[in-house]
């Protein structure tokens, strides 16, 4: 029975994986079935062609216009241009980060303070896979979902390319947050269980303090540094996949923009494009240097 016990996190584990494994299959398979179906049928329909081609300065696939200039195809000014890109992918990104800080911060908590063992082990399972999967491979298997869905119901399900303050941001915050979410998870949990077994939160419980006494008072402030750098490492995962999730669901946000600058040579709003991307991953590795300082602060 005691190595059963000791195997048993493991096995857990290994059950995870294969599901996981199991449901990344079946996906495949169906994206592979629709594919071929497809090609048998003469390709795909005019509607899907028109919703995933991006026209801008290209003549024939594969045939570039050199020299484009997007802003002046657009109407707007360059510095317009990448303002209203920016704020575009800004839905995205501050809907994807707030989504994993909202559910990864109280599950990692409670995971960590009252979940029972055999579900702690479940869950940890589950962020270490979430946290493998890049956010494009998780929008493409949401694609291949909501095409299979849509094919059984006869409607569309979710959309899945497109841009819209509605359903059509559904598909690309979840492919966004899952991994941020795992590592946001994860995080928390592990920064709440090593407070939990502290020298001064057993001592509170010993002295006959009431549970949420002990949680808002010992526990609850030493997580401010672990929560901030939950934060920002998600917004880390979050810029990090951003750029090809916008191209796989046309979203025109700066990825999408600066891939069309570069195919078609802008210069000017490529390079525009690339520096807000690099400024925004800069500011959010100094939030994390600064950050990290904070968690080494015990106040008991």
């Amino acid at each position: 029975m005691r190595g059963l016990g000791r195997t048993r996190p493991v096995l857990i584990g290994a059950l995870t994986l294969l599901v996981v494994v199991a449901v990344v299959t079946l996906l495949f398979l169906l994206a592979t079935r629709n594919f071929i179906a497809s090609r048998s049928a003469g390709g795909l329909a005019g509607s899907t062609l028109q919703g995933w081609q991006i026209s801008e300065g290209v003549q024939r696939f594969g045939e570039i216009v050199p020299g484009f200039d997007l802003a002046a195809r657009a109407g707007m000014a360059p510095p317009a241009l990448v303002l209203l890109a920016t704020l575009n992918s800004a839905f995205l990104v501050v809907l994807a980060t707030s989504l994993a800080l909202g559910i990864g911060v109280p599950v990692g908590f409670w995971v960590a303070v009252h979940a029972p063992r055999r579900l702690v082990v479940l869950l940890k399972s589950a962020a270490n896979v979430g946290v493998a999967f890049p956010a494009f491979f998780v929008a493409f298997l949401l694609q291949v979902l909501a095409v299979e869905l849509a094919g059984r119901f006869g409607h569309t399900v979710l959309p899945v390319y497109g841009f819209g303050l509605d359903a059509h941001i559904v598909v690309p915050v979840i492919a966004l947050a899952l991994a941020p979410l795992a590592y946001v998870l994860r995080l928390v949990a592990l920064s709440a269980t090593e407070l939990n077994a502290r020298d001064f939160v057993r001592t509170a419980r010993a002295k006959g303090l009431a549970e949420i006494a002990v949680v808002y008072r010992h526990i609850a402030p030493n997580m401010v540094g672990a929560i901030g750098e939950a934060g920002l490492g998600a917004l880390r995962f979050v810029l990090a996949g951003l750029v090809i999730v916008e191209y796989l669901l046309v979203w025109p946000g700066l990825g999408v923009l600066a891939l069309r600058a570069a195919n078609v040579q802008d210069l000017p709003i490529f390079l525009s494009s690339a520096l807000v991307l690099a400024g925004l991953f800069y500011l959010t590795d100094l939030g994390l240097d600064l950050v990290t300082h904070r968690r080494g602060l015990i106040v008991g």
